[in-house]
């Protein structure tokens, strides 16, 4: 049985594709445009670096799991936001939300293949488990939707779940 893996795939469905409790990563990204993506706050990211960020960690995420080398190495976290984005780029933002989908759902196939004994494994040598791995992406996620949400409220463009 594998219930520890189906109890990541439940809250990986619930922070990106359902509302229940709190909205999920889509709704929080529904009908933003590029403008509004690429809006900040001071001190805060804009929600297309936010975007990005969230498909760095998620692809790396993938990466640890698979055993495989992440070809992308920023020289430190701020890099995996990139740029505020242009305000004008629909095309651009809409690439950038349809990857982060690609990604999600590629995280999801990955952890579907996991049964809960190599979960308990460590993902590289001297490294905690891939079961710490994925509870510390998917509340990773979810702080992040949090500030995404946050963001629209603070751009009235917030419609709710």
């Amino acid at each position: 049985m594998q219930v520890i893996t189906n109890m990541f795939l439940e809250q990986l469905d619930m922070h990106f594709n359902e509302n229940e409790w709190f909205a999920s990563i889509k709704q929080g990204l529904n009908e933003v445009s590029a403008a509004e993506a690429a809006w900040t706050s001071p001190g805060s990211n804009s929600i297309w670096q936010i975007v990005n960020h969230l498909i760095f960690w998620n692809e790396d995420a993938i990466h640890r799991i698979k055993g495989t080398e992440n070809p992308h190495k920023p020289k430190d976290n701020e890099e995996t936001f990139g740029h505020p984005g242009d305000p004008e780029d629909e095309m651009g933002w809409s690439e950038s939300v349809q990857r982060l989908d690609e990604v999600m759902n590629k995280l999801r196939t990955v952890i579907a293949e996991l049964d809960d004994e190599k979960l308990k494994a460590p993902y590289a040598a001297d490294r905690y488990s891939i079961e710490r791995l994925l509870n510390n992406i998917m509340m990773h996620d979810s702080y992040h939707l949090g500030q995404i949400v946050l963001l629209r409220k603070q751009q009235s463009s917030w419609v709710g779940v």
